[in-house]
């Protein structure tokens, strides 16, 4: 019995493995906390406390939580998690999702004393 459930499951979960792993292709994530907003690009400081800038385009979409939100609304503060690709240009930004409330001063990645 062990033995069918693992040649029925086997499969299905190989399956959903490969379509997680073509879903995230060429891309990669930032977290941390936006230290600047700018016209082109963001810097977010990362949770080792680096600094990086992400340029963004007209095609860059803008999620609050889990709703469609605009560029206006991402303000110095906000906890974000970039989706990038890397290009010769640098790092673009397709998705930027921040939440509304800005980080805790001490937390990971935030401005606050340590």
């Amino acid at each position: 019995m062990r033995r069918t459930w693992t040649f029925l499951f086997l499969p299905i979960l190989s399956v959903l493995f490969c379509a997680w792993l073509w879903a995230h292709e060429g891309s990669q994530h930032i977290l941390g906390t936006v230290t600047a907003v700018l016209p082109d690009q963001v810097v977010v400081q990362t949770l080792d406390n680096k600094t990086v800038t992400i340029m963004t385009t007209a095609q860059t979409r803008y999620r609050m939580i889990k709703e469609a939100s605009t560029r206006e609304a991402l303000k110095v503060g906000h906890r974000v998690v970039a989706e990038i690709t890397k290009d010769a240009a640098g790092l673009t930004a397709s998705e930027l999702r921040f939440s509304a409330a800005p980080a805790k001063p001490g937390s990971p990645g935030s401005q606050g004393p340590r």
